[in-house]
């Protein structure tokens, strides 16, 4: 299959699953295109591709509002085409289960077929940074369900994720990313005694919504709050108006960790606590899901297939 990925990236969390995803598609043979959405990117045509996946990472329970215009305006999909959604968020709460709802909708008023959804989880980037050992153990995870659902893509296995009109209800209404953003870059602010000038976070905004006047950095009105600029600052000199308190600072060096990942305890068991009691069921899940798998290759081994 001639796959294309399209995807919308904050931290880059989301542009490390889609590598991943990428790497499983060609160990099948699949020729896989990748596309990172930002206010640069320009219209797409999808007709030689043979199936499409959306990316996106979660934000307070919804799609990302630069990928919706995105894919609203910009890519011109063909009828019938077959699609899948891979997103990804720092907690599996039931909320994020409606996260997609927009994009559903959209997909299937073009007449789109999807073909599966799927719910990977990465490290926060906003309220609090994650431990290390956490993070291996959520990659690990990740590896699985990429394993998982490329194989389900690949053998014609439908699963998507189910909501309920109660969570897309609260959903619809948490979605202050319409208005947050621009009101909430209103009082972005750089202090000027830890700032290098590095320009990063000017180089790196996927909105265009920071620029250099008159030697100082500013921020105009069009946040999507995704976060980059004040997590990868390196001298930690942005401060983010009503999130300061929330704000995280920190590169988590996921390749590294990515290849460190063996031989450890467990980081999530049947007696984590508190914030972290929800990953318990979604990584059980996982692994009772990959082992599954694993039963079913073999079997296909032994057979010839």
């Amino acid at each position: 299959m001639n796959i294309l990925l399209i995807y919308f990236t904050g931290t880059f969390n989301t542009r490390f699953i889609t590598e991943m995803v990428r790497n499983e598609f060609i160990k099948y043979g699949h020729s896989v295109e990748m596309v990172e959405v930002n206010y640069k990117t320009e219209s797409i045509n999808t007709d030689n591709y043979d199936l499409i996946g959306l990316g996106y990472p979660i934000y307070a329970f919804n799609s990302p509002l630069p990928f919706n215009r995105f894919l609203k305006t910009k890519v011109k999909f063909k009828k019938g085409q077959n699609y899948f959604i891979y997103k990804n968020s720092g907690e599996t709460l039931g909320l994020n289960n409606s996260s997609s709802r927009i994009i559903k909708r959209r997909m299937k008023h073009q007449k789109l077929n999807l073909t599966g959804e799927y719910h990977f989880v990465m490290p926060y980037n906003i309220h609090f940074p994650f431990d290390e050992n956490f993070i291996k153990e959520m990659i690990e995870k990740d590896h699985k369900l990429c394993e998982l659902m490329v194989y389900n893509l690949c053998n014609g296995i439908y699963r998507t994720i189910k909501s309920n009109i109660f969570y897309d209800f609260l959903s619809f209404c948490i979605s202050i990313q319409k208005i947050g953003g621009p009101i909430n870059s209103f009082f972005y602010r750089i202090d000027e005694n830890k700032c290098i000038k590095c320009y990063k976070c000017i180089d790196q905004c996927p909105s265009g919504n920071i620029y250099e006047k008159k030697g100082k950095i500013v921020f105009h009105h069009r946040c999507d709050m995704c976060m980059r600029c004040s997590f990868y600052c390196p001298s930690d000199a942005i401060k983010i108006g009503f999130l300061q308190n929330w704000k995280v600072n920190h590169y988590y060096h996921l390749p590294s960790l990515e290849q460190t990942s063996a031989d450890r305890k467990p980081y999530i068991t049947s007696e984590s606590k508190g914030f972290y009691k929800c990953f318990i069921k979604y990584f059980a899940q996982i692994d009772s899901d990959y082992s599954k798998l694993l039963k079913v290759k073999e079997e296909r081994a032994k057979n010839g297939n």
